[in-house]
């Protein structure tokens, strides 16, 4: 057990030997390559850091241009509502102007109407005054000139026309 605890140089040497050689080894072969990844990797995310950059400053130039048109599009719209809103109005008084119009003309075609009716009605009254005055007046002269027998074939005439 005690030759455990005593160091062997030669032992000692070829383990200092094996552990330089492997770090040649490792630096020759390994530590090149690996290091290589690792800038690889690192320039990859930078690469990759710059183009979200790019693309989020692009989405948002994006964004701004569509808000504007977006804007746009609203305050065309709107001007398109104001006048179609315009157009109705318009239209709107036209149609009371010409419903105002057709009116009048119609009143005035209706007062003229009636006044013909009533012309008419009037003539037609007078012709049957007249007639009737002759009837009355050929019967009075048919009888004898007596007041009495005057009234009595007036009165006749009066229910002959009444039941006409």
């Amino acid at each position: 057990m005690e030759n455990l605890l005593k160091p062997d140089f030669g032992v000692l040497l070829l383990t200092v030997c094996n552990f330089l050689l492997l770090v040649f080894l490792l630096k020759k072969f390994a530590w090149g390559p690996i290091l290589g990844a690792l800038e690889k990797r690192e320039a990859q995310i930078e690469s990759d850091k710059q183009t979200a950059a790019d693309a989020r400053k692009s989405a948002e130039e994006l964004k701004k241009e569509l808000d504007e048109r977006l804007a746009q599009i609203s305050n065309e719209a709107a001007q398109k509502m104001a006048a179609a809103v315009k157009a109705g109005e318009t239209q709107k008084e036209q149609l009371l102007a010409q419903a105002k119009e057709q009116a009048e003309r119609l009143l005035s075609q209706a007062t003229q109407q009636i006044e013909a009716e009533k012309n008419k009605a009037l003539a037609d009254v007078r012709s049957e005054i007249a007639s009737i005055s002759m009837l009355a007046a050929s019967r009075v002269v048919e009888q004898d000139l007596q007041a009495d027998n005057a009234d009595k074939i007036v009165a006749q005439v009066l229910e002959e026309v009444q039941k006409k």
